[in-house]
This record gives structure tokens, C-alpha cells and sequence, in this order.
């Protein structure tokens, strides 16, 4: 025997009908404690979250300012290094030595004075 079914209905593989009316659905509702237990468990985990993005950004900039650092004290030597190459470079000495050798120039051994007499000025 078959079973009947009502017109205007379908059924499920299951047996459950599509014609439920709006009043027989049923609204699912949670306690208002289960929905303040999710909200703070949702703030501690935000918390959480904000504590290591801080944590690590903080690592970060710490091992930049190291690097950086590093890469200042390294320049401020290559600074010194040049300061003291240019006062080597423009030393009397240097600039006596290689008059004399590259130029081949010599102390000047009789050194004359001329005397100048100032020529009064015409107003």
C-alpha cells in the first residue's frame, strides 16, 4: 500500500513537509549570559591579539634601531678615517714634500726684502 499524500505539500527523503506556516518555525534564542560569556571571550582574544602584534612591533623597531646604529657607528668611523686622509692630504709637510719631489722646487736660500714706499692718495 502506498501512502497518501496531502495536496500541496512536498516531502523530504526524510519525511519532513515544506509547509510549515510562519508561526511553527522556531526562533532559536540564547541566553543573555551565553551572549555576554562570547563577547568577553571575543575581547580577552582581541586583547590577546593586541598584545602580540604589539609585542612583535616593538621587537622590530628595537632590532632596527640596532642595525641602525650599527650602520651610524660604522659611518661615523669611515667619517674619521676621511677627516684624518684630508688633514694628511693638506699638510705643510705633504705639500713641502711633493713641491720638492714632484716638482722638483727648492727652500729658497736667499731671500730678498724689497722695500715699498706707500704712494700718498689724491682725494
Amino acid at each position: 500500500m502506498t501512502k497518501r499524500q496531502r495536496v500541496g505539500t512536498l516531502n523530504y527523503p526524510l519525511g519532513r513537509s515544506l509547509t510549515r506556516s510562519v508561526a511553527q518555525t522556531r526562533v532559536l534564542t540564547w541566553p543573555m549570559s551565553i551572549i555576554l560569556a562570547l563577547l568577553a571571550a571575543i575581547a580577552v582574544a582581541g586583547l590577546c591579539l593586541f598584545y602580540l602584534w604589539q609585542g612583535t612591533t616593538i621587537l622590530d623597531l628595537t632590532a632596527q634601531r640596532e642595525s641602525t646604529r650599527a650602520t651610524l657607528t660604522s659611518i661615523q668611523e669611515v667619517n674619521r678615517w676621511l677627516e684624518f686622509e684630508i688633514e694628511k692630504a693638506f699638510s705643510l709637510e705633504r705639500v713641502s714634500r711633493l713641491a720638492r719631489d714632484g716638482l722638483h722646487m727648492v727652500e729658497p736660500t736667499n731671500i730678498r726684502y724689497v722695500h715699498l714706499v706707500p704712494v700718498p692718495r689724491q682725494p
